[in-house]
């Protein structure tokens, strides 16, 4: 094999391993009092926070988003979109955020202070 190949894969599979690692730094990270800012059309629209057991409807013009808070994990527990990926991304409770295209809703968790946890 050519030396310039050889090379080319070992930098990109040093990068996944890095970008890997980094993924999983930011989901077991440890946050301060953790919230979930849900946003419709891009504006906020609740706060709510992790430690608190609550259910509630998110409603827009093409239908409805029920949000379920629960053992500090947020989630999507039904929807009437079509294709129900929100609902599939199941519980979380670090930085990847759960997004409702249909419905334009998106949830992040944050630290307590409102910032990003990354």
């Amino acid at each position: 094999m050519n030396k310039k190949i050889i090379a080319a894969a070992v930098v990109l599979a040093l990068a996944a391993i890095a970008g890997i690692v980094v993924f999983v730094l930011m989901q077991s990270a440890e946050m301060n009092d953790p919230r979930a800012e849900i946003y419709q059309n891009g504006e906020l629209i609740k706060t709510v926070s992790l430690s608190e057991s609550t259910e509630f409807t998110v409603y827009c013009e093409d239908g409805f988003n029920v949000v379920e808070v629960s053992d500090g994990k947020i989630c999507v527990s039904s929807a009437d979109c079509p294709d129900k990926v929100c609902v599939r991304q199941g519980k979380i409770s670090g930085a990847v955020p759960i997004v409702c295209l249909p419905h334009r809703l998106e949830i992040r968790v944050v630290n307590g202070n409102g910032k990003v946890d990354a």
